[in-house]
């Protein structure tokens, strides 16, 4: 019985290192990209700065804005998913209004849409949902970000919230290229990615969609602590929906 108890023990930290070794790896990758660009880019501005026109000074001060803030996202999703799987989880409730919610996201995304592919539609009326408002805001973010960049060039993206059988449904919605079918068995597992369609086109100075694999881990994670549920729903006439609920 002693020895069947250690190798659980020895299993489990196992399986904890390997989950480790796979988080670290994870974000040692994806952060690679976005600080060699970061650093070429400034680096340019100091040592050629006399030599660039005003236009490729404003490219380049734009490219380290996005990278940046790509860093912070990876950053921010993954202390988030750490967070979330904590034993006694104390959540920062409050009520709040499911339009402020979005609004607040929209307010930012819409910088990073210049295509004006954003579109948003709230049933009037709606009650307050009691959530930690940090955490439903980034689940949105996550959301809004993904479907913008897989929608591909001059794809529309839906944000629309309704309520249904005593909840409140939030959806975003795209027409991009859909969920390949191979991928969506794992598609909430964290470090699972996605490969985006070849004829999708980047958004923003980035170039293609890329991230650590936990977004939309990350995202149902929150629904669920809230009570509430993340699902994908293939869209007829093509592209995905991502519907979640809270209480």
């Amino acid at each position: 019985a002693a020895a069947e108890r250690a190798a659980a023990r020895a299993l489990q930290q196992a399986q904890l290192q390997s989950m480790r070794n796979t988080l670290l790896s994870a974000v040692a990758h994806d952060h690679r990209t976005p600080l060699a660009t970061i650093i070429s880019a400034a680096g340019a501005l100091q040592h050629q700065d006399d030599r660039l026109d005003a236009a490729r000074r404003q490219s380049m001060a734009a490219t380290i804005l996005d990278e940046a803030a790509q860093l912070a996202r990876i950053t921010d999703n993954t202390l988030q998913l750490a967070r979330l799987d904590a034993v006694g989880l104390d959540l920062a409730k409050d009520w709040e209004s499911p339009e402020e919610l979005i609004g607040s996201v929209m307010r930012r995304m819409r910088l990073r849409d210049p295509g004006r592919r954003l579109r948003v539609r709230v049933e009037p009326g709606l009650p307050l949902v009691r959530c930690d408002a940090v955490l439903v805001v980034q689940l949105i973010d996550n959301l809004v970000d993904n479907a913008l960049k897989h929608a591909g060039e001059g794809g529309p993206v839906e944000v629309t919230a309704r309520a249904h059988d005593g909840r409140v449904v939030i959806a975003v919605r795209d027409r991009g290229p859909g969920v390949p079918e191979a991928l969506v068995p794992r598609l909430f597992e964290p470090f699972s990615r996605g490969t985006p369609a070849a004829d999708a086109a980047p958004t923003g100075a980035g170039a293609s969609p890329r991230g650590t694999g936990v977004g939309l881990a990350l995202c149902r994670a929150i629904a669920r602590v809230h009570g509430g549920e993340l699902v994908m729903r293939r869209r007829r006439g093509g592209g995905a929906s991502f519907e979640f609920s809270l209480p």
